[in-house]
């Protein structure tokens, strides 16, 4: 049997044996019960931008760009001015992370604000994104000693430790782009449940099996369309890494032009799709809107 095999017919015994149950059809992820857990609030910001908290810990990923981003959601004002200043329903958030640089997942002001109204926060990054900082911060600014550059060689996993959350940081690229695109996939723990955040990658299947086994017991996923609309990568989320909950991020605004759908071509055709290979997923349509796992 193939070390891929293994781990897949590992998870399906955990949960069979677990819960008592005959597995489910593979056309769907359905939210099952971690054997561990703390519950996670998953907020949706917009775009790819997510606040989660679990066990006390607030982690936001992607959350922190601009308003000046075409075809996609962007949240309203009122709600990034509070974001930024770590104000009401954002206050307390413990680590902040930008997958890539791209003006839909990053934006240099927004970051720097929220590290100024939020002296707890931690940053993590890319290398390209943290360099991007530094020319908005000057070169001395107190700010920087709370950032965090992180870019393993493809393949490996760096591990961060920050105030009670556990980070382990993929390198996925954004394709093979010249010049390169630096993004980081993430899988975060909060309190025995687990998270992850893809970014923005298109890699193929190769890139993604040295981290299939990291991969193997994941509470809710993150995932771009695309990963719940094409080919292998349904494949991939659906039998390989089996998330409990799937969530759907990155969908153009419904009236963007055909060509942010690629060959779906509408929002229409794309949700039909993603609904048809993952009738339970959840697709998050207002700003502020939250998920539940493992109760929704």
């Amino acid at each position: 049997m193939s070390r891929t095999s293994a781990i897949a017919l590992g998870a399906l015994l955990i949960w069979a044996f677990g819960c008592g149950q005959v597995e489910a059809p593979r056309s769907q992820v359905a939210v099952r019960p971690a054997a561990t857990a703390a519950e996670l609030e998953v907020r949706w910001i917009a775009n790819e931008g997510f606040l989660i908290e679990g066990a006390g810990r607030r982690v936001l990923v992607d959350g922190l760009f601009g308003p000046d981003v075409t075809g996609y959601p962007v949240c309203p004002p009122e709600m990034r001015d509070r974001l930024e200043q770590g104000a009401g329903e954002w206050a307390g958030i413990d680590v902040a992370i930008a997958s890539h640089y791209h003006p839909d997942h990053f934006h240099p002001d927004s970051v720097a604000r929220f590290l100024s109204s939020s002296p707890d926060a931690v940053f993590v990054s890319t290398p390209q994104v943290i360099d991007r900082l530094k020319k908005r911060l000057s070169p001395d600014s107190p700010l920087l000693g709370r950032t965090r550059a992180v870019f393993p060689a493809e393949g490996e996993v760096e591990r961060l430790e920050i105030d009670g959350v556990e980070i382990e940081v993929l390198n996925l690229h954004h394709g093979r782009l010249d010049p390169p695109v630096e993004n980081l996939g993430v899988v975060v723990t909060l309190g025995g449940s687990r998270f992850l955040h893809f970014g923005d990658t298109e890699a193929k299947m190769d890139t993604f099996e040295p981290y299939l086994g990291l991969l193997a017991d994941i509470d809710v996923g993150l995932f771009p369309f695309w990963f719940l609309a094409s080919d292998w990568r349904v494949e991939m989320v659906r039998d390989l890494i089996r998330p409990r909950a799937a969530v759907v991020a990155h969908l153009p605004l419904p009236t963007a032009p055909a060509n942010h759908f690629a060959r779906w071509q509408s929002y229409e055709n794309l949700v039909s799709v993603i609904e048809a290979n993952f009738p339970a997923a959840w697709i998050p349509h207002a700003p502020g809107e939250t998920f539940h796992y493992p109760s929704d």
